[in-house]
This record gives structure tokens, sequence and C-alpha cells, in this order.
């Protein structure tokens, strides 16, 4: 009997470990990356922090005299402190599971990265060169090269059952340190409807789960309260709405006629070789003609379009202009003319926000005829 009563057992425990294999195995694994949620806002604000580090520690350099930390033998350079600075935003991540570790690294990732990246003229010439004058451009197209970046991870993306429960998961830390809202309740039960839609039984299990546990709580949710950055954007559109359709049209007819202006000018300066022109910049002076001429192209046909009403068409060739101005001409200027190039640089980067913010206020559901 007890020999009979071991085989069943044995039988059964078989069985079950067999099934249980079986059901494993029938599992696929999947390694493919997911997105981080809010992957944009991260890489946005590691890419301010790092402009904004060049930035002012380039002009907190030339307004002190250079001063170093150290001795006649130490020199503490300020690379230093961004490499420690990159270490902690590594670390933060690695160690904490919260969103303000993720915020933290992203913020600080930027500083270190610009902190160390100000110095790349020493890492590349043999005496250290800080002031080695391709350095900036090199900042520079690194710069731009996060941009890049950024702009692949602000487009939106066709979201899978998958990663809809990943991001379902991320949405509920929020739950965990008492702060969920009400808007970030209905963010998550978009994706759980998504994560419902999978082949995969465990997800739909999950997200069915997780559902449940947001319809009981949301009597209890409190309402959104907007972040830095929206109250930052509600106050623009504010500012937008006070100032009128006219108004703003005003002020984009006057800026892209002076900067037509100002293009045509510098076009006439380089071709006539004035003799005040720095060694530097005749060398070039090719090259700058053949870039500012195609600006200057794009210019009057923006300024044309939009002085004929056709806005989109203006817009999009006024937007096009400075973008090359912003990669092509301003990279070259960063060589030419080091730090005092960064005026042009934020001038231009303040018409193009006051472009888009138009085209977003007023030509969201128009079209021109061309």
């Amino acid at each position: 009997m007890t020999i009979q009563t071991g085989i069943c057992l044995g039988a059964k425990t078989l069985a079950l470990t067999t099934g249980a294999t079986i059901m494993i195995n029938d599992q696929k694994r999947t390694r493919s990356a997911v997105r981080r949620d809010h992957a944009g806002d991260y890489v946005l604000t590691s890419l301010v922090a790092f402009g904004v580090t060049v930035f002012l520690t380039r002009a907190f350099l030339q307004l002190t005299g250079f001063p170093q930390i150290g001795n006649s033998v130490l020199h503490i350079a300020h690379a230093l402190w961004g490499g420690l600075l990159l270490f902690v935003a590594v670390l933060l991540p690695l160690a904490y599971a919260n969103h303000w570790a993720i915020r933290a690294s992203a913020l600080l990732s930027g500083i270190g990265i610009g902190l160390f990246i100000d110095e790349v003229g020493k890492f590349i010439t043999q005496t250290n060169d800080y002031f080695f004058p391709p350095a900036l451009s090199l900042i520079y197209g690194f710069f731009l090269l996060i941009v890049l970046v950024y702009l692949h991870f602000r487009r939106p993306q066709q979201t899978d059952p998958r990663t809809a429960m990943y991001h379902a998961f991320e949405g509920l830390q929020a739950a965990l340190d008492g702060n969920l809202d009400r808007e970030e309740a209905a963010r998550i039960e978009a994706r759980l409807a998504i994560a419902k839609q999978s082949d995969r039984d465990e997800i739909v299990s999950l997200a069915a789960a997780v559902n449940t546990y947001l319809q009981q709580e949301k009597r209890h949710l409190l309402p959104a309260e907007p972040g830095f950055r929206k109250r930052i954007a509600t106050r623009v559109d504010a500012l937008g709405l006070r100032l009128g359709r006219r108004m703003h049209r005003t002020i984009i007819s006057v800026l892209l006629i002076l900067w037509l202006i100002l293009v045509i000018g510098f076009i006439a300066v380089l071709v006539q070789g004035d003799a005040n022109l720095e060694s530097q910049v005749v060398q070039w002076r090719g090259v700058l003609v053949g870039i500012q001429l195609v600006i200057g192209g794009l210019m009057i046909v923006a300024v044309l379009a939009w002085l004929t009403r056709k806005e989109n068409l203006g817009l999009r060739f006024a937007v096009g202009g400075f973008l090359l101005s912003l990669v092509a001409l301003q990279t070259l200027y960063f060589y030419l003319s080091q730090f005092s190039a960064i005026t042009a640089t934020l001038l231009q980067l303040t018409i193009v926000l006051i472009l888009l913010a138009y085209r977003r206020w007023y030509l969201a559901d128009s079209r021109d005829s061309v």
C-alpha cells in the first residue's frame, strides 16, 4: 500500500513538474528594448543642463580671469567634478527605484557632461590647450547630437501591450509614493486597455488586476497639480493670448526682415573682403559666403510667403533657414569666434521658438495654398 501511494505521488509530482516546464517553455523570452515612459523629458532635462553648464562655466571663467584650484603641483580641473557628477548620475538609478532617482540622474548627467566636455581642448591637444579653437565647435556639435537624440525620443511611438504594461508599472510608482492623481490614473488605465489586447495570458491577467485596483482607488485620488514645466507653458500661452495674433505676426515680420538684411549685409562684407576681417574668417570666406547665400535664399522665400499671407509656407522656410544657420553656420562660428558666437546662437534659438509658437497657437489646423 505504501509503495503504491509513493508511486502515485511520484507520478503526480512528475506530471506537475512536466506541466510547469512546458508552461515555462511556452513563454517566449524577449529582450527587445522598451522606451522608458517620459524618456523625452529626461533627455531634455539632461540637454538643457548640459548647455547651461557649459555657458555658465565659460562665462564664469572669463569673468574671473580663469582661476585654478590647486598649487604648484596639483590642478583640480572642473572635468574631475564633471566625472564625479556623472558617477553619481549613473549610481542613482542603479541603487534606487524611485522616480526622483531618474530625474536627478538626468539633471546630474547633463551638468557632469557639461563640466567634463568643457575641457575637451585639453584632451585632444599635446599641449593641453583649453583654448584650442576647434574645441567649442566640438562641444556645440555634441550638443546638436544630443538634440537629435532628444528629437528621436520625443517622437510618439506605437505602444504594444508589453510596452504599455511596462509604462503602467512605472506609473504605479506614484501610488506607492502616495501621490497618484486622477490624471496619472487615467494614463495608466489607457495603457492597461492596450495591455489587455496582448496574446500573452500573464499580461492580460496583470492588466486586469491592476485595473481592478485603480477602479477601487479612483474615488480617493486627488486632482492633478500641474508641474513646473506645465505651469511655465501655461504662462507662456497666456502671454501669447494677451499679445494677440496681429501683434505676434508684426513681431515676426520685423524679425524676418531684419534678419534678411543682416544676412545680405554680411554676404556683402565677405564678398568685398573688408580689411578688418580676421585672418581665419578670410580663410573660410568661400564657405561662409556659400552657406549664407543658401540661408539668404531661404529667408527671401520666407519673407515673401509671410508677407503674402502664406504663413505656413513662410514659417517652414524661415525655420529651415534658421536651422541651417544653427547647424552649419554657428558650428563654424564657434571655431572662428569662440565663445562670442553664443550670442547669435541664443538669438536665433529665441526667434525659432517665436516662430514655432505662432504655428502652434494659430496654424495648427490651417493649410496654406502653395
